[in-house]
């Protein structure tokens, strides 16, 4: 003993020493030190009795292994596992804090700290879990490194004299070993591994105080399905940055593959309110949003639509999600939430609530908002807003559909404003008049009405009133009256228009337009347009063509006027020249080859001459040239010019 013995060679010597109550300086001791370690015994009692005082004098790895005895065989001797409790309780708390690990550490957290009370408590155990005590007899290895393929890192663990205590959470772990030159072996290192302790029963225990020890997390999540007394704690493994990307993932959908089972069933909007929603719907958008919105969570479900889009979503999960935030935000103007609605709508699928927003706030595409108000019309609600805005949209884009009188319709119903009715009566009468649309009999009357009422319209109404009117088969005295004013209008300005020949004659003769043909060509206002034509007397002479440049009427509708007699034809066409580009029309051939008008008409009795001639009713001809003659006399006398300029 004077030569510090601490060889396992001598413990049998320090045993007997022991067993025959030998009372020797330091020799308790020197009997643990050479103890064999690598099983536990029942230790004698003098033992016992003497490290109850003197447990100090002991080394910490040595002093774990006598608790370990006792705790071992507390069966067997309670009164000693009585004494030395309090003692192994505070060591063990204290060593566990410091980090110790090896078999009787193990032993010792077993039977004290696997039951902990405090998050704390509970923080410091986790940490030593699932330790395994790792074997092996290749001297070049240094360190044994485990390597989980559900977390960001591996492990590394210090070997002693071939012994390391590795950490290992689930059956699948790959284990490797290092060496001091940084090479790492897997199948060439024969090993043993034996686990050091028994923590199932500690797991949820831990867990439940809050604890976030990854391996503990990964270990639970792994071994157990998930239900909602354990949703808290698999939220917990995808909060922690110790897993990587890939497993948090799959960790995620198992997650919404649970709310989407249970989204009726149970309360989890706790649950989802603590959600990294951005991550959730990295992993399935359309079932985050199925579930939010089913849980009623709509700034949340609003917010994800905002960012990651909704496509493949369940309209009529939409269509709740538009609905209900637009009631929350008191119909307040909102571009995304605005998007949605619309995006709702356009699939077939929407409320009065949507309806109302959508009238309030979408401003085009025309083909939208006039599909809005019609389905608003269905649900009889108040579109007096909602037709304005149409109007005025259909004005500034310039399109002239039919929709639009069927808006200005319901608009005139609804008491709208004179100028919007005003204007868009300008809109479709200058599409009528200049573009050649038909007009229907209700812009007709709206017209007649707005003449009638001395509304303050654009010209182009009164004409293409005028030429609606002249279409007339029946005139009566009204009808006559009014477009002996509107041709009044247009002879004031110089515009002469090719329907004037449907005018009654007697209306022309007060301008000298019974014996007039007009041609005429539209185009844009900005072309240049000749005529080319030629005047077959039908004398039996070749054609002679000649051309003109024609004058800019109205909106680029030009017009020419001829005198022809009857017999005659005129052959014509026209050539345009716009943006550099020059266009030339189809050549037309017009006729005169009716009689008819006035008969006390210079240019009709000419006519009816002509006619008859051809016809060889030479009694006619006589009759007619002796009342032309007649006529001309009469006019010689009756009017005579006293002086001249």
């Amino acid at each position: 003993m004077k030569g510090n013995p601490r060889k396992p060679e001598y413990f049998r010597w320090f045993s007997l020493a022991v067993e025959h109550g030998l009372r020797l300086t330091r020799l308790y001791e020197y009997y643990v030190e050479t103890m064999d370690t690598s099983r536990r015994i029942e230790l004698p009692k003098a033992l016992l009795m003497y490290f109850t005082y003197n447990s100090d004098s002991l080394g910490d790895s040595k002093r774990a292994f006598i608790y370990s005895c006792i705790a071992a065989n507390k069966e067997k001797e309670p009164a000693a596992y009585e004494r030395y409790m309090q003692s192994m309780q505070d060591f063990a708390k204290k060593k566990l804090s410091e980090g110790k690990m090896n078999e009787s550490y193990a032993a010792l957290y077993q039977e004290f700290l696997m039951e902990p009370r405090t998050k704390e408590a509970g923080d410091l155990i986790a940490q030593k879990m699932f330790t395994h005590r790792l074997y092996f007899e290749d001297k070049k290895v240094r360190y044994v490194i485990v390597r989980h393929s559900q977390m960001e890192q591996e492990e590394i663990y210090t070997c002693v004299q071939g012994v390391a205590y590795p950490r290992i959470y689930t059956s699948d772990a790959a284990i490797l070993f290092q060496d001091d030159k940084q090479r790492r072996y897997s199948v060439t290192v024969d090993y043993s591994l034996k686990k050091v302790m028994d923590e199932e029963s500690a797991v949820r225990k831990v867990l439940d105080l809050g604890v976030t020890e990854p391996g503990v997390l990964l270990h639970y999540c792994e071994s157990h399905e998930l239900d909602g007394n354990n949703l808290d704690i698999f939220q917990r493994l995808v909060q922690s940055d110790a897993f990587c990307q890939e497993y948090k993932q799959k960790v995620r959908r198992r997650i919404l593959d649970y709310y989407a089972e249970h989204v009726y069933g149970e309360d989890l909007d706790d649950y989802l309110k603590k959600m990294d929603y951005r991550e959730y719907a990295r992993v399935d958008r359309q079932k985050l949003l199925e579930v939010l919105i089913s849980r009623g969570l709509f700034s949340q479900a609003l917010a994800i639509v905002e960012e990651f889009g909704c496509e493949g979503v369940d309209m009529r999960s939409l269509l709740k999600l538009a609905s209900r935030m637009i009631v929350r935000c008191d119909l307040l103007e909102d571009e995304e939430l605005l998007a949605l609605a619309s995006d709702v709508y356009r699939n077939g699928f929407y409320d009065e609530v949507i309806l109302n927003y959508l009238m309030k706030y979408r401003f085009g595409p025309v083909d939208e908002i006039l599909s809005i108000w019609k389905s608003a019309c269905g649900f009889e609600m108040d579109t007096y807003d909602v037709e304005e805005k149409i109007l005025q949209l259909l004005m500034f884009t310039t399109d002239y559909r039919k929709e639009g009188e069927h808006v200005l319709e319901s608009y005139i119903r609804h008491s709208g404003r004179e100028w919007i009715v005003s204007g868009y009566l300008t809109h479709v009468s200058y599409g009528i008049f200049v573009k050649e649309y038909v007009m229907s009999p209700f812009v007709k009357n709206c017209l007649v009405n707005a003449y009638m009422q001395k509304w303050a319209v654009d010209p182009v109404c009164h004409l293409a009133l005028f030429r609606e009117l002249s279409k007339e088969k029946g005139r009566n005295e009204a009808l006559l009256s009014l477009e002996k004013e509107l041709l009044k209008e247009c002879m004031d300005k110089g515009m002469v228009f090719s329907f004037f020949h449907r005018l009654a004659p007697e209306l022309l003769s007060l301008y000298q337009m019974d014996d007039k043909t007009c041609v005429e060509y539209h185009t844009s206002p900005d072309a240049k347009v000749m005529l080319v034509y030629a005047l077959d007397t039908g004398l039996g002479r070749g054609l002679e063509y000649k051309t003109e440049p024609l004058k800019n009427v109205y909106e680029g509708i030009f017009t020419k006027t001829f005198t022809m007699f009857y017999g005659e034809t005129l052959h014509y066409y026209f050539c345009e020249e716009c943006d550099g580009q020059t266009k030339k029309s189809p050549e037309r051939v017009l006729s005169m080859s009716k009689v008819e008008g006035t008969p006390f008409s210079k240019y009709q009795m000419i006519n009816q001459i002509l006619s008859a001639r051809k016809l060889d009713k030479s009694e006619e001809v006589k009759k007619g040239l002796k009342k032309y003659l007649r006529q001309e006399q009469y006019v010689k006398e009756m009017f005579v010019i006293t002086k001249e300029d």
